[in-house]
C-alpha cells in the first residue's frame, strides 16, 4: 500500500480498531458493588502498567517505595510491557512483576490465570486509553476493588478518578492511593541506577577524555512525527556547542534509530560530540544522564528521568503537551513549546534565536 493510500485508509481502520475494543470491553465490564477498605485490610496489590511508558513508570516511581515504607505490610505486585523490565529487575519495593506481550491475547490469558490465585484487594490501572484486554484481565483477576483513572463510563472500575488536566500525574496518582484509604506524602521519584552501567559510562567517558560538563542530548520521541531528522539534528547540537561551548555532547541512543545517529556524526565533530555505541537498555542512558549536567530531549521518558536526578534541562513539547499534566517543572528549566504537529517543521535557528540562557 502506498503512502498516499495509507493516509486515507488509516483512519478507517482506527475507527474499526476503537469498536472493536469498545464492543469486546462491553462484554468483560461486569458491574462491580463500590466497597470501602481501610488500609489495614489490604493485602495485596497489583499495578497495570500495561502501557509500556517508562516516563509514566518513572512518575509513579514513588507509589511503590511509600507504600513498602508506611504499609510494609501489603505486599506490591505489577504487570507490565517487556519495555519496563529492565526498570523493573532494579526495584526492591515490588514484590512480583509479570511481564507480557500487550499484543498478545494467549499472554493476557496465562497472566490473568495467574494473577487471579493472588486475590488482590485493590487492583491500578492509571493508564489513560482502555484496550479490551485491560477488561478482560480485571474481568478475570476480580480484585475486590478496581481503581480506575479516566474510566468513567466502564462499571467494572469500582472507584475512578476523573481526568483533570489541570492537576498533575503525581496528584492524579495521589488521588487513587487516597481513594481506597492510602496516604503518600513523599513524591521523588525513583530511578533506577545500574552498577554495571555506571561501570561501562565510567569507561567509555574516561576513555574519551570527557572530564568536563556533559550535555546529554536525545533526538527520538516515540513516534515517527516526534523523531528529528539528521537536517535538524545538525543544527541543534551546532547551536548547543556555540552556546555550551565548554561542555562535550553525548547522544542517547534509540536503538531504531542508529542509522540517522552514526550519519549525524560523521557530519559533525566527533571531538565534542559522542555516542556510546555499546549501549544496550535504558539503563545506560540513565547513567549518562546522571553524569550529566543539561539534558536536551523532546522524548518525556528522557525528560522525567532527568527531572527524576534533578537535572537542568532543556525540553522540547509539542501542542499535545503544551500544558498538560505530564509537562516538567519549569523551575531552573528551559522549556520550549512548538506549534506544530511535526518535529522537522519546527525552524530550531528561530528558536535559538530567541533563546535567553
Amino acid at each position: 500500500m502506498n503512502k498516499m493510500n495509507w493516509k486515507f485508509y488509516r483512519p478507517y481502520r482506527d475507527k474499526l480498531v476503537d469498536k472493536k475494543n469498545e464492543i469486546l470491553s462491553r462484554i468483560f465490564d461486569k458491574n462491580k458493588k463500590d466497597i470501602n477498605l481501610s488500609s489495614s485490610k489490604i493485602n495485596k496489590i497489583l499495578f497495570l502498567r500495561t502501557d509500556g511508558k517508562i516516563g509514566d513508570y518513572i512518575i509513579s516511581s514513588f507509589i511503590f517505595r511509600e507504600i513498602k515504607k508506611n504499609y510494609p505490610n501489603i505486599k506490591i505486585d505489577i504487570i507490565a510491557d517487556k519495555s519496563l523490565e529492565n526498570l523493573l529487575k532494579l526495584n526492591k519495593n515490588i514484590d512480583t512483576y509479570y511481564i507480557i506481550n500487550r499484543k498478545s491475547i494467549k499472554d493476557w490469558k496465562i497472566v490473568s490465570k495467574k494473577l487471579k490465585k493472588n486475590n488482590y484487594s485493590v487492583l491500578f490501572d492509571s493508564t489513560e486509553g482502555l484496550k479490551y484486554k485491560q477488561v478482560y484481565l480485571l474481568n478475570k483477576v476480580n480484585a475486590k476493588i478496581n481503581v480506575g483513572y479516566n474510566k468513567d463510563d466502564y462499571k467494572i472500575y469500582n472507584k475512578n478518578i476523573k481526568q483533570n488536566n489541570t492537576l498533575k500525574m503525581i496528584e492524579i496518582y495521589k488521588q487513587m492511593l487516597k481513594s481506597v484509604n492510602i496516604d503518600v506524602t513523599d513524591t521523588r521519584y525513583d530511578v533506577p541506577i545500574s552498577e554495571e552501567s555506571e561501570k561501562n559510562i565510567n569507561e567509555f567517558l574516561k576513555k574519551n577524555n570527557v572530564t568536563g560538563k556533559i550535555i546529554a542530548l536525545n533526538f527520538f520521541g516515540a513516534s515517527r512525527g516526534r523523531k528529528i531528522n539528521e537536517e535538524n539534528a545538525l543544527i541543534i547540537i551546532k547551536r548547543l556547542r556555540k552556546m555550551y561551548d565548554k561542555y562535550k555532547i553525548v547522544i542517547l541512543d534509540s536503538p531504531n534509530d542508529r542509522e540517522t545517529i552514526y550519519s549525524i556524526l560523521e557530519k559533525t565533530d566527533n571531538k565534542n560530540v559522542l555516542f556510546f555505541e555499546k549501549s544496550q537498555t535504558i539503563l545506560d542512558s540513565i547513567s549518562i544522564i546522571k553524569k550529566s549536567d543539561l539534558v536536551v530531549s523532546l522524548d518525556t521518558s528522557i525528560l522525567h528521568i532527568a527531572e527524576g536526578l534533578n537535572k537542568k534541562i532543556m525540553a522540547f513539547y509539542g501542542p499535545k503537551i503544551n500544558k498538560n499534566k505530564w509537562r516538567i517543572k519549569e523551575e531552573n528549566n528551559i522549556l520550549i513549546d512548538y506549534p506544530e504537529n511535526r518535529i522537522n517543521d519546527v525552524d530550531f535557528e528561530k528558536i535559538f534565536d530567541n533563546l535567553k540562557v
